[in-house]
């Protein structure tokens, strides 16, 4: 004889969906492992980190040297209107070479070396001489005397600086978010109506906006550990090259992660319209690589600034690093106006935002109506 009571206590309700999301996402890092999606976005990386760091030595462009009697372009402190003897100091020098060690300065006068101090010359900076920064350049000398008629050279160590050398890097980001959009989620949504994987996972007990959200989890962290070797490697390599790291690095990759985000929910979004795997990973990554990027151009000739592309918005990941950040600015050249803008870091983090926000919400609309056919 069988209870009701022993019935009861045998029988099993479905997880809970949030139960069930942390499954479907495990599940899904799984196929990407087994497809060797995950194996080949990391190749890449370490590729990519290889060759940027070794193709400039390899091109004659170290990270550091010796320059022995560089030229000093001297310029008189009369040619910038300031009449003689009201600055202790009559002309002026500057460097023209970034990341110059100052402590291995030695300055030579027509051939002779020519001693540091307040009656001979000093640096910008230095007790006795103003302290005056110019944007890109690296040192700038003062003299006590007339010295625009004498031939002033000068030997010095210098190393590539910081924010140069994670700059070069990082100008790579944007691609590899790209790629990641492409790899993990071009085909999460379309591939489980064209392979017929849903026959097998929609008659489960299980939600498709649960599916959606466990999907997309394993799609972003998979490009996330991508993206994190990838900047964990520069990291890597600017301690060890340029001796530092960029003060705004870290933003960078806070950056780089919502522009991610951004991506994959676009790939995702059309991953619910397309239906082939094909024709979504495609128009995923040339929507990125070049439909984007090409309406973006529009701006340098028309004036215009796009504050609303999302891909004009990512351009903040590597100019975040730029000390001082740069600014909009047009130029005429044979009659024709040519315009260069740059995003505000604020509307870029807002944009990106709103792209991925709205994208997702669309997509999951789309993937809950879309049926199996065939």
């Amino acid at each position: 004889m069988i209870r009701m009571d022993d019935h009861k206590s045998h029988t099993h309700s479905p997880p809970s969906d949030l139960v069930q999301i942390p499954i479907v996402w495990r599940y899904e890092l799984l196929r990407y492992l087994r497809s060797k999606r995950l194996y080949a976005s990391l190749a890449i990386t370490v590729i990519v980190l290889a060759l940027l760091y070794a193709l400039p030595p390899l091109l004659r462009q170290p990270y550091s040297g010796t320059d022995t009697r560089a030229e000093v372009t001297v310029v008189d402190l009369s040619y910038l209107g300031l009449p003689p003897g009201t600055v202790p100091f009559e002309s002026i020098g500057l460097l023209n070479r970034t990341g110059v060690h100052t402590d291995t300065l030695v300055l030579y006068k027509n051939g002779v070396q020519y001693p540091k101090g307040p009656t001979t010359w000093l640096l910008a900076g230095d007790e006795g001489a103003p302290r005056i920064s110019i944007a890109g350049i690296s040192v700038l000398l003062f003299f006590a005397e007339n010295v625009t008629g004498d031939s002033i050279t000068a030997t010095y160590d210098w190393s590539i600086p910081v924010q140069e050398f994670d700059s070069l890097f990082l100008n790579f980001a944007n691609i590899l978010v790209i790629i990641c959009a492409t790899f993990f989620g071009a085909d999460s949504v379309v591939g489980e109506f064209q392979n017929r994987t849903g026959y097998l996972m929609f008659p489960n007990p299980l939600k498709r906006e649960v599916l959606f959200a466990g999907k997309f989890a394993a799609s972003i962290t998979a490009g996330a550990i991508v993206v994190g070797l990838f900047y964990a490697g520069v990291v890597v390599l600017s301690l060890v090259t340029a001796g530092g790291l960029d003060d705004d690095f870290a933003t960078s990759f806070g950056f780089a992660v919502e522009y991610l985000l951004a991506a994959m929910a676009i790939a995702y979004l059309i991953s619910s319209v397309l239906k082939g795997s094909t024709g979504a990973t495609v128009l995923t990554f040339f929507m990125f690589i070049m439909i984007l990027p090409i309406v973006d151009s529009v701006s340098i000739f028309s004036g215009v600034k796009i504050e609303g592309s999302v891909t004009f918005a990512a351009g903040v990941i590597v100019y975040i690093l730029s000390d001082p950040y740069p600014v909009d600015s047009s130029q005429s050249v044979a009659g024709f106006t040519f315009s260069n803008f740059y995003p505000d870091p604020a509307l870029a983090a807002i944009t990106m935002f709103v792209y991925a926000a709205a994208a997702l919400l669309i997509a999951l609309l789309l993937f809950k109506r879309k049926q199996l056919a065939g």
